[in-house]
């Protein structure tokens, strides 16, 4: 794993912790629907891939498996989707469970989740574009990156 890497996934999975800690990730009402949607695509996008094919760094294991079925037919990062989904929600808080309050910092911790993720896409795209060269070029082609038929 590069460095750059590393500071991504600590970057990532820190972000993952200030939601836990600042108030938990779960939110209430139809927020709660949206969050179990994401959660339900990283889980889908886990299992269409596979255990052993599953790399939470952006490099391409060697003896990876290109994976076009599943939510993968339509994505190309259900799982980062599945992450936007679930803790995009987060920047609401609940507040003595009768009040939905916005969070500024959330909304900011929020942006640099993105932001990782975003990298970590660019970074993952160039490697599978090495591993896989003319397949993923097909198959990135005809899938969007997070967002079907916008993104």
């Amino acid at each position: 794993m590069s460095n750059k890497s590393k500071i991504l996934v600590i970057i990532q999975f820190s972000c993952f912790a200030f939601f836990a800690i600042t108030g938990g990730i779960f939110t209430f009402d139809y927020w709660l629907i949206l969050q179990f949607i994401g959660l339900l695509l990283g889980l889908w996008g886990i299992l269409a891939m596979k255990i052993g094919n599953f790399n939470i760094q952006p490099e391409v294991k060697s003896d990876a498996i290109m994976t076009s079925k599943g939510p993968y037919v339509i994505i190309r990062n259900p799982m980062y989707s599945g992450i936007i989904l679930f803790f995009g929600t987060s920047i609401f808080v609940n507040f003595n469970f009768d009040k939905l309050l916005f969070s500024v910092i959330r909304l900011v911790v929020f942006l640099i989740l993105l932001i990782v993720l975003l990298l970590k896409i660019h970074m993952e795209e160039i490697f599978l574009k090495a591993r896989f060269n003319d397949d993923y070029i097909k198959y990135k082609n005809k899938t969007f990156r997070l967002i079907p038929y916008i993104y």
